[in-house]
Protein backbone atom coordinates (compact mmCIF):
# COMPACT_ATOMS: atom_id res chain seq x y z
CA UNK A 1 0.00 0.00 0.00
CA UNK A 2 1.03 3.74 -1.22
CA UNK A 3 0.79 6.39 1.95
CA UNK A 4 1.47 9.76 1.50
CA UNK A 5 0.94 13.35 2.60
CA UNK A 6 1.20 17.01 1.48
CA UNK A 7 4.21 19.05 2.71
CA UNK A 8 4.77 23.03 2.27
CA UNK A 9 8.17 23.81 1.10
CA UNK A 10 9.42 27.35 -0.10
CA UNK A 11 5.82 28.63 -1.18
CA UNK A 12 4.78 25.44 -2.71
CA UNK A 13 3.70 22.03 -2.34
CA UNK A 14 5.52 18.77 -2.39
CA UNK A 15 3.94 15.09 -2.27
CA UNK A 16 5.25 12.63 0.05
CA UNK A 17 5.00 9.09 -0.68
CA UNK A 18 5.78 6.14 1.57
CA UNK A 19 5.93 2.77 0.24
CA UNK A 20 8.21 -0.49 0.83
CA UNK A 21 9.95 -1.34 -2.91
CA UNK A 22 9.99 -4.99 -4.18
CA UNK A 23 13.01 -5.35 -2.31
CA UNK A 24 11.56 -4.99 1.15
CA UNK A 25 13.32 -1.44 1.74
CA UNK A 26 10.69 1.42 2.52
CA UNK A 27 10.37 4.58 0.39
CA UNK A 28 9.61 7.88 1.06
CA UNK A 29 9.95 10.00 -1.94
CA UNK A 30 9.46 13.89 -2.55
CA UNK A 31 7.87 15.16 -5.41
CA UNK A 32 6.91 18.92 -6.15
CA UNK A 33 3.04 19.78 -7.61
CA UNK A 34 4.54 22.95 -9.07
CA UNK A 35 1.58 24.71 -7.03
CA UNK A 36 1.40 27.08 -5.02
CA UNK A 37 0.32 26.87 -1.41
CA UNK A 38 -1.93 30.20 -1.45
CA UNK A 39 -5.53 28.44 -2.95
CA UNK A 40 -3.92 24.90 -4.59
CA UNK A 41 -4.88 22.80 -1.46
CA UNK A 42 -7.39 20.83 -3.01
CA UNK A 43 -5.70 20.04 -6.86
CA UNK A 44 -2.14 19.47 -4.55
CA UNK A 45 -4.29 16.99 -2.82
CA UNK A 46 -6.00 15.50 -5.97
CA UNK A 47 -2.51 15.12 -7.42
CA UNK A 48 -0.88 12.97 -4.39
CA UNK A 49 -3.98 10.84 -4.57
CA UNK A 50 -3.16 10.50 -8.47
CA UNK A 51 0.70 9.98 -7.58
CA UNK A 52 -0.48 7.07 -5.00
CA UNK A 53 -2.46 5.08 -7.44
CA UNK A 54 -0.10 5.19 -10.53
CA UNK A 55 2.67 3.96 -7.49
CA UNK A 56 0.53 1.44 -6.26
CA UNK A 57 -0.37 -0.03 -9.78
CA UNK A 58 3.00 0.37 -10.41
CA UNK A 59 4.73 -1.45 -7.48
CA UNK A 60 1.90 -4.25 -8.64
CA UNK A 61 3.00 -5.02 -11.66
CA UNK A 62 6.50 -5.23 -11.00
CA UNK A 63 5.81 -7.59 -8.19
CA UNK A 64 4.14 -10.02 -10.62
CA UNK A 65 6.65 -9.47 -12.80
CA UNK A 66 9.29 -10.74 -9.79
CA UNK A 67 6.76 -13.52 -9.27
CA UNK A 68 6.33 -14.51 -13.19
CA UNK A 69 10.28 -14.71 -13.42
CA UNK A 70 10.82 -16.42 -9.52
CA UNK A 71 7.98 -19.17 -11.37
CA UNK A 72 9.96 -19.36 -14.73
CA UNK A 73 13.31 -19.94 -12.87
CA UNK A 74 11.86 -23.31 -11.24
CA UNK A 75 9.75 -24.71 -14.56
CA UNK A 76 11.89 -24.62 -17.15
CA UNK A 77 12.42 -28.43 -16.78
CA UNK A 78 11.34 -30.44 -19.59
CA UNK A 79 8.10 -32.84 -19.40
CA UNK A 80 10.33 -35.68 -19.97
CA UNK A 81 13.33 -34.98 -17.64
CA UNK A 82 9.88 -33.94 -14.80
CA UNK A 83 8.50 -37.70 -15.51
CA UNK A 84 11.69 -39.41 -15.28
CA UNK A 85 12.50 -37.35 -11.96
CA UNK A 86 9.08 -38.13 -10.51
CA UNK A 87 8.95 -42.10 -10.88
CA UNK A 88 12.37 -42.01 -9.02
CA UNK A 89 10.77 -40.41 -6.51
CA UNK A 90 7.78 -42.72 -6.19
CA UNK A 91 10.32 -45.67 -5.36
CA UNK A 92 10.19 -45.20 -1.74
CA UNK A 93 6.42 -44.89 -1.60
CA UNK A 94 4.72 -47.57 -3.28
CA UNK A 95 5.35 -51.10 -3.42
CA UNK A 96 8.29 -52.33 -5.43
CA UNK A 97 5.35 -54.45 -8.41
CA UNK A 98 3.77 -50.50 -8.28
CA UNK A 99 6.95 -49.28 -8.95
CA UNK A 100 8.46 -51.00 -11.58
CA UNK A 101 4.87 -50.71 -13.25
CA UNK A 102 5.48 -46.86 -13.48
CA UNK A 103 9.38 -46.99 -14.52
CA UNK A 104 8.44 -49.17 -17.11
CA UNK A 105 5.43 -47.09 -18.35
CA UNK A 106 7.08 -43.86 -18.04
CA UNK A 107 10.28 -44.63 -18.90
CA UNK A 108 9.48 -47.19 -22.07
CA UNK A 109 6.31 -45.51 -23.35
CA UNK A 110 5.80 -41.90 -22.40
CA UNK A 111 9.16 -40.24 -22.14
CA UNK A 112 10.29 -41.93 -25.64
CA UNK A 113 6.82 -40.64 -27.14
CA UNK A 114 7.31 -36.74 -25.81
CA UNK A 115 11.04 -37.27 -26.45
CA UNK A 116 9.95 -37.67 -30.16
CA UNK A 117 7.12 -35.75 -30.72
CA UNK A 118 7.91 -33.16 -28.88
CA UNK A 119 11.46 -32.64 -28.15
CA UNK A 120 12.03 -29.99 -25.24
CA UNK A 121 8.61 -29.41 -24.40
CA UNK A 122 8.29 -27.95 -21.19
CA UNK A 123 6.76 -28.90 -17.99
CA UNK A 124 4.68 -25.83 -17.75
CA UNK A 125 3.85 -25.95 -21.82
CA UNK A 126 2.02 -29.10 -21.46
CA UNK A 127 -1.77 -29.07 -22.79
CA UNK A 128 -4.14 -30.86 -22.67
CA UNK A 129 -3.54 -31.39 -26.14
CA UNK A 130 0.00 -32.69 -26.09
CA UNK A 131 -1.83 -35.47 -23.43
CA UNK A 132 -4.57 -36.47 -25.74
CA UNK A 133 -2.63 -36.53 -28.65
CA UNK A 134 -0.39 -39.58 -27.11
CA UNK A 135 -3.53 -41.31 -26.01
CA UNK A 136 -4.60 -41.31 -29.56
CA UNK A 137 -1.15 -42.12 -30.31
CA UNK A 138 -1.09 -45.26 -28.43
CA UNK A 139 -4.89 -46.55 -29.26
CA UNK A 140 -4.37 -45.77 -33.26
CA UNK A 141 -0.72 -46.79 -33.68
CA UNK A 142 0.13 -49.25 -31.09
CA UNK A 143 -3.29 -50.81 -30.74
CA UNK A 144 -3.56 -50.56 -26.98
CA UNK A 145 -6.50 -50.51 -24.98
CA UNK A 146 -9.02 -48.09 -23.67
CA UNK A 147 -8.02 -49.20 -20.43
CA UNK A 148 -4.00 -49.20 -20.18
CA UNK A 149 -4.35 -45.80 -21.89
CA UNK A 150 -6.54 -44.92 -18.74
CA UNK A 151 -3.80 -46.48 -16.38
CA UNK A 152 -1.11 -44.50 -18.05
CA UNK A 153 -3.42 -41.49 -17.56
CA UNK A 154 -3.47 -41.74 -14.06
CA UNK A 155 0.01 -42.10 -13.79
CA UNK A 156 0.40 -38.84 -15.74
CA UNK A 157 -2.20 -37.06 -13.73
CA UNK A 158 -0.61 -38.14 -10.52
CA UNK A 159 2.63 -37.02 -11.61
CA UNK A 160 1.14 -33.38 -12.95
CA UNK A 161 -0.69 -33.19 -9.80
CA UNK A 162 2.48 -33.63 -7.70
CA UNK A 163 3.89 -30.88 -9.74
CA UNK A 164 0.96 -28.44 -9.31
CA UNK A 165 1.09 -29.13 -4.99
CA UNK A 166 5.19 -28.35 -5.56
CA UNK A 167 4.52 -25.37 -7.60
CA UNK A 168 6.34 -26.29 -10.81
CA UNK A 169 3.17 -25.64 -12.36
CA UNK A 170 -0.34 -23.67 -12.14
CA UNK A 171 -2.93 -26.19 -12.84
CA UNK A 172 -3.17 -29.64 -13.94
CA UNK A 173 -3.50 -29.81 -17.86
CA UNK A 174 -3.71 -33.52 -17.49
CA UNK A 175 -7.74 -33.22 -15.27
CA UNK A 176 -8.67 -31.14 -18.56
CA UNK A 177 -8.36 -35.02 -21.09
Amino acid sequence: MVAGHLREKRGYYHMVLSYTDENGKRQTPSKSTGLPVKGNKKRAEAMLMQARKEKEAELQLNMAQKEQQHFSQFTDILFTQFMSSWVDMMKNSVEDTTYAAYSMTINKKIVPYFNKKHPGLLLREVTPKHIQDYYTHEMNVNGLSANTVIHRHANIRKALQYAMKTGLILSNPADLV
